[in-house]
Order: structure tokens, then sequence, then C-alpha cells
């Protein structure tokens, strides 16, 4: 399964709480009932925190497809403040499968106790999706694009329920060598009631040359094969969209989670031969729902 090794790093991670590090080494300043703090994501101890699942939805065949299929996919959102988190796939397509990554350096503000903002650095690793010629008769001829796995980076900022992130890691882009995509984020969560709580997000991403190139041109040899105009697809901003989520505790250890997603592909992805034309569309909805369980 091409996302097993998302949930089994998850399971890793359920009920990790034992004291293996054996100082917090971030430094802070106190003024008043003011502190600021920066440090390393090294923690005194470990307590990670998230829920695991799956979740079943309906995906377009692939970016820029009017073809539907039905999905399963990892439901997985774990993390300690200011150390790790791992998370699985969304209706948001630039998350891929899902990824993991470390704070590695850690900026925080506080006033009177309480967190007011958190600014974190650090790598990360992204599962990326490919696509097989053979999800759609309109991608065939022109080849696969693996699925794969790849060191990135990331900056997230936190105040609050208000977080945003700028994340950027290399994918295969079949024949077009490796390609670089840069993912923007920013999330809101309001919190409705104890058990009930929505996210709307909105999201956009950029694509090197060889990225775009991939995912959206149509080199000389796969216009002979495919039929398709040959097309040189250069990098610029891809996509932009929003999606809403929103999660339901069950009972202490158990909840159900629901999202659905709109991204509209720009520029030359949008200009492609595989996304221009009457049978396909610029316009991409996802939806996702599952079930999951809460530690």
């Amino acid at each position: 399964m091409k996302y097993s090794l998302i949930i089994a790093i998850a399971f890793a991670f359920i009920r990790l709480n034992n004291p293996v590090f054996a100082q917090d080494t971030t430094p802070q300043k106190t003024v008043g009932d003011r502190e600021v703090s920066l440090g390393l994501g090294i923690p005194a101890t470990i307590d990670f925190h998230g829920y695991i699942g799956l979740a079943t939805g309906v995906f377009p065949d692939y970016q820029g497809s009017d073809d539907v299929s039905a999905v399963v996919l990892p439901l997985v959102d774990i993390r300690q403040e200011d150390f790790l988190f791992i998370r699985g796939a969304s209706v948001n397509p630039n998350d891929g499968y899902g990824s993991m990554g470390w704070n590695a350096l850690n900026f925080g503000y506080d006033e009177r106790g309480e967190r007011k903002l958190a600014l974190s650095f650090g790598p990360m690793i992204r599962f990326s999706a490919g696509r097989d010629e053979d999800d759609n008769s309109a991608l065939i001829g022109l080849g696969d694009i693996d699925d794969s796995a790849a060191l990135g980076g990331f900056i997230e900022v936190r105040a609050g329920n208000w977080s945003a992130d700028v994340s950027t890691v290399s994918q295969d882009a079949g024949d077009a060598g490796d390609g670089l995509l840069v993912a923007f984020r920013s999330s809101y969560t309001a919190q409705i009631s104890e058990r009930f709580s929505i996210t709307p997000t909105v999201f956009a991403s950029w694509g090197d040359d060889d990225y775009m190139q991939g995912f959206y041109g149509v080199n000389s040899a796969q216009a002979m094969r495919s039929g398709a105009t040959q097309f040189n697809a250069e990098s610029g901003f891809k996509d932009v969209g929003f999606q809403i989520g929103m999660t339901y505790s069950l009972f202490e250890n158990f909840l159900i989670n629901g999202q659905i997603g709109y991204q509209q592909l720009l520029n030359d992805a949008a200009d492609s031969p595989i996304v221009d034309s009457s049978n396909r569309s610029r316009d991409q909805i996802r939806v996702l729902f599952g079930m999951a369980y809460k530690f």
C-alpha cells in the first residue's frame, strides 16, 4: 500500500512518553509577565498527541481531470509542539500522502504563561503522489510519474488558533526529472463546542520548470505517443484553493473527520493540453471522510 509507511511511523509514536532526553536546552528571557524563548527542538520528555485512522473519499483521477475515483487515505495528525509532527493526506493535493517534520529551531513569545506567538524552522520529508498513465485515458502515452519521498524544509508560524506555513520539497516529475514544489498554507481552527471544531484553510503552490513540465507539459515524444499537442510548461504558481475540515469527538478516544476542498489550477497548469479541454477541468473538488483513534 502506497501510504503504509505513513501509518507505520504514526503507530510508532502512539503512547510514546519516555523521558529519553536529558534536558531542555531552550534559553529564555523574561521581562515582567512576558517571556521570549529560542531553542532547539530537543524536548526534555516525549509527549505526543493527535490521532490516527483511515478515510475514504472522492478525488479527481489526476490534477486537471473531471473524472473522479474513490480513494482510501491515511487520516493522521500527530505532533509534539516544538519538536516533531506527522501529517497524513488531506483534500489539499499539495500535501501528498503525508509528511513528517522536525521543528529544529523554535522561537516563542509568551504573556502571563500563555503562548502568543511561535515560529519554527526545520527539515521535513514529504511522501508525494505520482501519476500512472493508466489512471485515465487522457494520460495514455505520457508515461508514469512515480510516487516519491524526498527531504525538504519548512517554516511555520502559530498564534493562538491560527497557523501558516511554507514548505519546499522536491519530487519525481517523470521524464522531466525531479521537480520542486513550494507549498503555502494558512489555517484557523474554530472550536464550536467541546466536541466540534471547524478548520478553514487557504492554500497555494508554486512549481519550478521541471515540476510543471513533468506534470503538465507534453514533450515531442509524448506528443507522438499520445496524440496530445506538444506543450512546454514553465515555472509559476500552479494552483490556489481552500478547504474546510470538520472534526467531531464521538467518544473520549475516537473522532470523525470530514473535509471538502476546492482547487483552481493556474497559469501553465491550467493551459495544459491534459487540462484545458472540454471534458477536463481547471476547477477541482475533493471530499474526504473518516474515523480516527485519538490519544
